[in-house]
């Protein structure tokens, strides 16, 4: 670990409040994923506060963002969250709750209707006692991110805070870790397109307790709703171990053993076993593909989800049992690689939804049988049992002719999935409703792909490790969406706030089919006034997806590790819009973007 300056002073809750308030107060994704404290463990926290107890040290690591200084919570997100959310009156303690007018920013934020007081108020001396508790912070100034990632493992390993998976996922760099963290989020409905959330947006994304009305109900999660994985596993990340088994029987072939030491070994803990190493692993990741994988694993979870829509549980449908308190994951988990291998490699599709539901119901009441218990799941009795469960599954799906350039399946909970979270102001996210313009006739964009290649650079160009999405089909504004209806017949599906419209219909009008737009695009990103390498990498991620029946295009813009240009002019993202810069403003951007 690098050489770091750690210090440590007492702050006064009024203080942290302020950093809330101004947004300097970030939670990187890759390791500090959601908020699970239940109400009664917030209380509990500010009865301590109340009576002067002592509170354990908040760590956080500074960091500078657009130039100005902001601090990445390492250790204390949920008891920041807790004193935050108490004092912007999301819950009372003793009855009673803060009472807003002590200290300017929560009032502030009540003058303009941010926050509503509660009822019944803590006196304002009582209040201000707890504005000025003084909490122990540790500053870690001028650390890498590496060092920080370590910092966050050996905090949570040493006193088994941590799950297992958490303590396997937190910080770790690499495809496999990147998909099994990607998915879990979208699967659960946590997931945001940056790495890195303001602590202000994140009561949005966190799964919520009893008593708490905000934040994601827990029993209207896909595993929970299903009867997989039991909520309190979901608490302890039992979700994201789930998605690392289903990701692993996934890409590697024979199917592996599924258990905490192959678990391990997959990221790159070693364990005296037999087992797929990291580099196999993360190997067999890239070659299909980071976001590919997401995307095919949210279609067979999404046509789960489809399949029994509107008929209960996939759990109680397919296991027979009196209680459902342990779930049914191996049961779903067996199923799951069987419906992966029909699409993918045997590129197959289902006959209907009600023909795969027929199949699946009693399915394990019907000659399968499933080893349970806590101990591995050895790979010589899943390649036993995982043949036999396609087999009867096969029944339920056809081979189509001739084959397309792209599987048609359903993307609804990926599209979902890019959508989550905040995006309003978001300068690594684009969102354009389409190919045409809204004239009538409708007549192709002549602008469009200037504006998609131009903002693509500015994505770029905003760091060494960026990475953008622009996503085409998804109408700005109601009035673009009543407009597309009108000229096409397509009515637009709101998904997390937003109009999505599709784009096949625009194409048609167009005289093009999917595979010959999809092939004209790259062709035009590949031959414009790019760089070759960077012209290659983003044709290469544009891709259609699907979503009820609606078309969109994706694209990803990744840096290249150094500024770009395009056709000798220079971009950025400001925000949510791309602007052009001057080459010497260009330079001082170069200099704080990619030192």
């Amino acid at each position: 670990m690098q050489s770091s300056e750690l210090s440590v002073q007492g702050q006064s809750l009024q203080t942290l409040y302020n950093l809330y308030f101004n947004k300097r107060l970030s939670v990187n994704r890759r390791y500090q994923r959601k908020l699970v404290w239940s109400v009664e463990e917030k209380v509990k926290l500010i009865d301590s506060v109340v009576n002067e107890l002592p509170i354990p040290l908040i760590l956080l690591a500074q960091r500078k963002k657009s130039g100005v200084e902001t601090y990445e919570i390492i250790d204390g997100l949920q008891r920041l969250d807790a004193f935050f959310s108490f004092m912007d009156n999301k819950f009372a303690y003793d009855g009673k709750y803060f009472d807003l007018d002590t200290i300017g920013d929560t009032k502030a934020r009540l003058d303009v209707g941010d926050i509503v007081q509660g009822e019944e108020k803590l006196s304002r001396s009582e209040s201000l006692a707890i504005a000025n508790y003084q909490i122990p912070v540790s500053i870690y100034r001028d650390a890498s991110t590496s060092a920080i990632d370590e910092v966050f493992r050996r905090i949570n390993s040493g006193g088994r805070r941590l799950s297992l998976q958490e303590i396997r996922q937190a910080g770790v760099l690499g495809s496999l870790a990147d998909v099994v963290r990607r998915a879990s989020a979208s699967i659960r409905g946590d997931g945001t397109f940056s790495e890195t959330v303001a602590l202000n947006d994140m009561d949005q994304l966190s799964i919520s307790r009893r008593g708490l009305e905000y934040g994601l109900a827990m029993e209207d999660m896909f595993w929970v709703r299903h009867d997989i994985v039991a909520q309190d596993d979901i608490r302890s990340s039992g979700d994201e171990e789930m998605v690392l088994d289903l990701v692993l029987d996934a890409v590697i072939r024979p199917w592996p053993t599924s258990g905490w030491q192959n678990r391990d070994m997959a990221y790159g803990v070693h364990r005296k076993i037999r087992s797929a190493s990291s580099e196999q692993v993360n190997q067999a990741v890239d070659a299909v593909g980071v976001e590919e994988l997401h995307q095919r694993i949210l279609s067979v979870v999404g046509l789960i989800d489809d399949v029994m829509q509107g008929h209960g549980s996939l759990g109680r449908h397919m296991v027979k049992l009196e209680t459902y308190d342990k779930g049914t994951q191996r049961q779903f988990q067996a199923v799951f690689a069987a419906l992966y291998s029909l699409t993918f490699d045997d590129g197959m599709v289902p006959r209907s939804h009600d023909a795969v539901r027929t199949v699946l119901d009693n399915f394990w009441g019907r000659g399968l049988s499933i080893p349970t218990g806590g101990s591995a799941w050895g790979k010589e009795k899943k390649q036993a049992l995982y043949p036999d469960v396609k087999k009867k599954l096969k029944r339920a799906f056809y081979k189509p002719e001739p084959r397309r350039a792209t599987i048609q399946l359903n993307s609804r909970m990926y599209i979902d999935s890019l959508l989550q979270g905040p995006i309003a102001e978001e300068p690594l996210i684009e969102l354009k409703q389409g190919f045409c313009t809204l004239s009538d006739p409708p007549a192709e964009d002549s602008e469009l792909f200037e504006q998609v290649i131009q903002t693509a650079v500015g994505m770029a160009n905003q760091g060494k490790a960026a990475e953008g999405l622009i996503l085409i089909g998804v109408a700005d504004k109601p009035s673009a969406a009543a407009r597309l209806e009108q000229l096409f017949g397509v009515k637009a599906l709101l998904i997390q706030g937003q109009l999505v419209v599709g784009t096949a219909e625009q194409i048609s009008h167009l005289g093009y089919d999917v595979d010959m737009w999809w092939r004209k695009w790259q062709s035009k990103i590949q031959t414009s006034k790019l760089a070759t390498e960077f012209a290659n990498s983003l044709a290469h991620t544009f891709k259609p997806v699907y979503c009820d029946g609606l078309l969109l295009w994706e694209m990803r813009p990744k840096s290249v590790g150094k500024p770009i240009s395009y056709d000798g002019r220079f971009f950025v993202r400001v925000g949510s819009s791309t602007q052009e810069m001057a080459a010497d403003d260009f330079l001082s951007h170069m200099t704080s973007h990619f030192s």
